[in-house]
């Protein structure tokens, strides 16, 4: 059994606070020297582990904070934590 609680669901915010809440982590391939980059769902930009260089998500999907009608309260919350 887990201690940790879900996010409540709040019909004043949409389902993508989820993803700005309780972030997930992926890892992409440098565009220098092909290793690691650790970058958080609710990061725009991360650093290789092995060399160092910055890498910036690219734009195909932008967060809904940028245009949900919910925006506001959703940003409320997050700064709250």
């Amino acid at each position: 059994m887990s201690w940790i609680r879900a996010p409540s669901t709040n019909k004043q915010t949409c389902p993508g606070i989820n993803g700005f809440i309780r972030p997930t982590i992926q890892y992409v391939k440098c565009h220098v020297c092909g290793g690691n980059v650790e970058l958080w769902s609710d990061e725009t930009e991360g650093v290789c582990i092995s060399c160092g260089a910055k890498w910036t998500k690219p734009d195909d999907k932008a967060s809904c904070l940028e245009y949900c009608a919910y925006a506001d309260q959703c940003k409320q919350i997050i700064n709250s934590r």
